[in-house]
């Protein structure tokens, strides 16, 4: 069998049924298989899949195992050369997975690849990236962003102006379209389960790069990612587990003294960081209430909301146990 898709799923089912019905429509030329792998979703997401695509093979679990325990899953069952990571809210376009593929059969020595993601509203998302770095990483995530520290080592990782028209190698690509043979992940080991969700697949990423192999961006295969459905329904939690993910990945890759001196100046900087979104918030708000600008003032209330939900509900879990 040429390729086998992966889908983990929690609490989307419409999103689940949507992405399945448009790799129907546009499936690869080659053999290929469908395994759905659902966290504990209780919103009949396993028995839908099973009655309106009954030749997908469906993983239930009884817990909400993480993204990649479950794509790990996905991974035993998997007869393909070819392993697709896909998203539940993408939805494929034509030849797309085919592109993908003669990607792969004429690169033997591309580890990984791609494809342009389209937002919903057509637009192209910024799915390439490069290895994060301490500095970058506190300039845009802490209190150094508006005092302007370390603006030149996040610019070098932004990738606004990558030519998203060209194909070209990279040194990471957004898990939610990742097609990676199946041998080289049996070569540098599966996705690593102590990421529960967020930079699983900037991990992964890296492993394959280390172990010698290309990983390609393939513009000329198209998905669309309507964005983030899983992860919104947690919003709450959602920093929590981004920043949990990074640590790790930062104590894995930079080793855990560096990272401890990293993170004693990282948990204080995101800390003041959200005090001063209050009071720039505030401010913002009445500016924008005086001026009935109802979009900005609703885009003030939330930034205010946001900060005052981690300070108040998670800082103490950031700041001494994460």
């Amino acid at each position: 069998m040429k390729l086998s898709v992966i889908i983990v799923s929690w609490n989307v089912r419409d999103d689940v049924l949507a992405c399945l019905e448009s790799l129907y429509k546009n499936p690869p030329s080659r053999a290929s298989e469908i395994i759905v792998v659902d966290n504990a979703s209780t919103d009949g997401t396993v028995d839908a899949v099973k009655r309106d695509f009954p030749e997908v093979v469906t993983v239930t679990n009884s817990e909400n195992r993480g993204f990649a325990a479950a794509n790990n899953q996905g991974i035993e069952k998997s007869r393909g050369e070819y392993i697709l990571f896909l998203n539940p809210d993408t939805i494929v376009h034509p030849n797309s997975l085919d592109v993908l593929v003669n990607l792969m059969d004429d690169n033997k020595d591309a580890g990984a690849c791609g494809p342009k993601l389209l937002d919903s509203d057509g637009t192209t998302c910024l799915s390439v990236g490069w290895v994060p770095t301490f500095r970058a990483v506190l300039y845009g995530k802490t209190v150094f962003r508006p005092l302007g520290i370390f603006r030149g080592h996040y610019k070098k990782l932004r990738t606004d102006d990558f030519n998203y028209d060209k194909q070209t190698d990279v040194e990471q690509l957004s898990g939610a379209a990742l097609m990676v043979r199946l041998s080289v992940i049996e070569e540098v080991g599966p996705m690593d389960e102590s990421f529960f969700m967020y930079y699983e697949d900037a991990d992964l990423c890296l492993r394959i790069r280390k172990a010698g192999w290309r990983i390609v961006y393939v513009p000329e295969s198209v998905i669309t990612h309507i964005g983030g459905k899983s992860s919104a329904q947690v919003s709450a939690k959602k920093r929590i587990m981004v920043y949990s993910s990074l640590l790790t990945y930062f104590r894995k890759h930079r080793g855990r003294f560096a990272t401890g001196l990293f993170a004693f100046v990282f948990k204080p900087g995101v800390i003041v960081r959200d005090i001063l979104n209050i009071f720039s918030g505030t401010i913002s708000f009445i500016i924008f209430v005086l001026l009935f600008d109802q979009r900005k003032r609703l885009k003030s209330s939330e930034k205010i909301k946001n900060s005052i939900m981690f300070l108040g509900k998670y800082s103490s879990q950031f700041l001494f146990k994460i």
